[in-house]
């Protein structure tokens, strides 16, 4: 089954942007480095430098470019795509975060030098133009990597050639193609109930059923639980499966503010659901304006005293506790300058 892209896959620690080093936008990873720092060399692999970007491989790892159409003594070869993957810290899964097309790609780690910043001089062993590279935006990163140990699954390199030509296959497609394999279709559809729901409340369930069904969200399979008393009023299945809960919160002003019975914020807050739980809250919901301000449980900050929720931004949710919870957002981000 061949395809015209000669592929590979590189393992780098998760951030947000990939725009050089933020208190707001730590790199996240396992690999030994980002266990005892905040930056990776990977955090400007989509910060553009004088029209072009540029990949940092971790480990010093070597390419193998003969793999990728290239000659055996050959020291780079062209026309590659490198697709970026990442574990995201929120579940433990490791997913397509991003990808160069045209790239040209280095056998050895000390191929290139750049300066990014008074601190840091980072070798790089991949390069494109910045018209070539995509970064997906969290929400949209459901493209799942095999890891389960397994013959020809992702393993310990972060320089991985695709588990098979299948799997080649169907990521060629979902980059080139914007195709993603048919995801289950599970739950029973979304059945709003206009004569129990006030009209700011549907707008919200609509406004974010259309942003987690859509490319940016992700392409997920959304469908209303608002009946069953869950805890969460819609669900969101990814082409892996995992499932996002989603409780939805509509407001006509711009503070946002909400609250939460009993039952929804011990879902929330519990160990079981809160790394897939979203709070989704939509303010101007009726009009034009509405926004949405999308909190999610923060494991790496939080601890046994507090549950910590941000944004992709990293602002803070604040949470007072009463019957149920009233929630807020609060302006002071999280780590330090």
């Amino acid at each position: 089954m061949a395809i015209e892209a000669q592929l590979v896959f590189i393992n780098i620690g998760w951030m947000v942007n990939y725009a050089g080093p933020s208190s707001n936008d730590p790199t996240l990873g396992n690999f030994g480095h980002l266990k005892t720092h905040d930056v990776g060399h990977e955090a400007w692999n989509f910060k553009p430098l004088r029209g072009k970007v540029y990949g940092y491989v971790p480990r010093n790892a070597r390419i193998r470019l003969e793999r990728l159409g290239g000659a055996r003594a050959a020291e780079s070869t062209s026309g590659v795509t490198v697709i970026w993957i990442a574990r995201n810290p929120r579940n433990g899964r490791t997913y397509i975060v991003g990808w160069y097309k045209n790239a040209t790609v280095y056998r050895n780690s000390d191929a290139i030098t750049r300066r990014r910043s008074s601190e840091f001089e980072v070798h790089y062993q991949v390069e494109t133009k910045d018209g070539d590279a995509t970064l997906l935006r969290p929400d949209a990163r459901v493209f799942p990597i095999p890891t389960a140990k397994t013959k020809g699954n992702l393993g310990q390199s972060p320089v991985w050639y695709g588990k098979d030509d299948v799997f080649r296959k169907l990521v060629h497609d979902y980059i080139y193609e914007g195709r993603l394999p048919p995801m289950p279709k599970k739950g029973s559809p979304r059945q709003p109930d206009p004569e129990l729901r006030r009209k700011i409340e549907r707008a919200a369930i609509e406004h974010a059923t259309l942003y987690f069904s859509s490319p940016e969200g992700g392409s997920r399979n959304v469908v209303s639980v608002e009946p069953y008393g869950r805890g969460w009023d819609l669900e969101a299945t990814a082409f892996d499966e995992s499932v996002l809960k989603i409780e939805v919160k509509g407001v006509s002003g711009k503070a946002i503010l909400a609250e939460l019975t009993p039952n929804e914020f011990t879902m929330m807050m519990s160990a079981q659901h809160r790394a897939d739980y979203i709070v989704y809250i939509v303010t101007e919901a009726l009009e034009m304006t509405a926004r949405a301000h999308v909190f999610r449980y923060d494991a790496e900050r939080s601890n046994r005293n507090e549950a910590v929720w941000v944004t992709d931004d990293n602002r803070r949710l604040g949470i007072e506790r009463r019957t149920g919870a009233r929630l807020r957002a609060i302006d002071v981000a999280i780590g330090g300058a």
